[in-house]
């Protein structure tokens, strides 16, 4: 999604113009492709995600709007969790704006499932295996990485930089922690050449190469972060150079044009090229922490 209006100065208790952003229609599957949303709807029910192109190596490249039916609670233990509701929900608790915009889209939904998803609800489908509702959004750290792509592209994101709320994609994959060095440590190992090339025998092939990570990647042996090691503690340093390093140079030289996936790619491998000494540095200690 995309803002159909100014952006505000916060996105708190806001009624806001919202519309299917030009970028998502043109990557969209048919029948979904031609279908398009726009009008109003409650701010608490904007949040942030990361699609592929906003996956970078150690950046986060403008994450995503997305609108969910979806609220942020507190469980029993005083934990924050993801609560989903139909569109009668919540026109019961008075979101006139989000009621309409969610039963347009389950009745979109029920016109256009397939027949494998016919007795699937929508809401079903947007927690398909729970892979929303059980997302940990308590921890103030993820380590976010892409399930498309020749390597893994790897980045730290810290919940207290964003406008909002994040939850993740169903094509990328995540992990969560409260220790910022574990996340910087594991960034660097998932953006290092060394697991990336001991995965490549088993990567699916596609007409250009290798492609598609899923979790291949986590099947190299890799030794959980302790603080105490020096290299550890090093590859953690290493990581956060990288990060900074990384945002200084997409700031200098940005986009020009909406990310392809072939412009994707060069962004990607101009951004490991400027981190050319950080990343011989990480590979050197990724061979020696894996036996390579």
């Amino acid at each position: 999604m995309e803002l159909d209006q100014e952006t505000p100065p916060d996105f708190e208790d806001r009624i806001l113009n919202i519309k299917t952003a030009d970028s998502v229609k043109a990557e969209a599957k048919a029948p979904w492709k031609l279908i398009s949303f726009a009008g109003r709807i409650e701010s608490r029910f904007l949040f942030r995600t990361a699609l592929a192109k906003s996956i970078l190596p150690f950046l986060l490249y403008k994450p995503d709007f997305v609108v969910l039916p979806a609220t942020i609670e507190k469980d029993e233990t005083g934990q924050r969790i993801i609560k989903l509701h139909s569109a009668t929900e919540l026109l019961r608790q008075g979101y006139l704006h989000a009621s309409e915009w969610f039963r347009n889209a389950e009745n979109f939904w029920k016109i256009y499932r397939t027949e494998k998803s016919k007795e699937m609800t929508i809401l079903g489908r947007l927690d398909y295996q729970r892979g929303l509702s059980e997302q940990n959004i308590t921890a103030p750290y993820l380590v976010l990485y892409n399930s498309s792509a020749k390597d893994a592209n790897a980045t730290v994101v810290r919940r207290k930089d964003l406008d909002l709320e994040f939850v993740v994609e169903s094509k990328a994959y995540s992990f969560t922690t409260n220790n910022l060095g574990e996340a910087f440590y594991l960034s660097a190992f998932l953006n290092s050449s060394v697991p990336n090339l001991l995965i490549k025998d088993f990567q699916t092939r596609g007409l250009f190469g290798a492609r598609d990570i899923h979790k291949r990647i986590l099947d190299i042996y890799f030794p959980e972060y302790d603080e105490r090691q020096e290299q550890h503690k090093r590859l953690a340093e290493l990581g956060k150079i990288a990060h900074e390093k990384a945002l200084s140079f997409l700031k200098k030289s940005p986009p020009s044009q909406e990310l392809t996936a072939m412009r994707l790619g060069r962004l990607r491998m101009e951004i490991k090229k400027n981190l050319e000494d950080e990343m011989k540095e990480i590979d050197k200690i990724v061979k020696k922490l894996i036996g390579a």
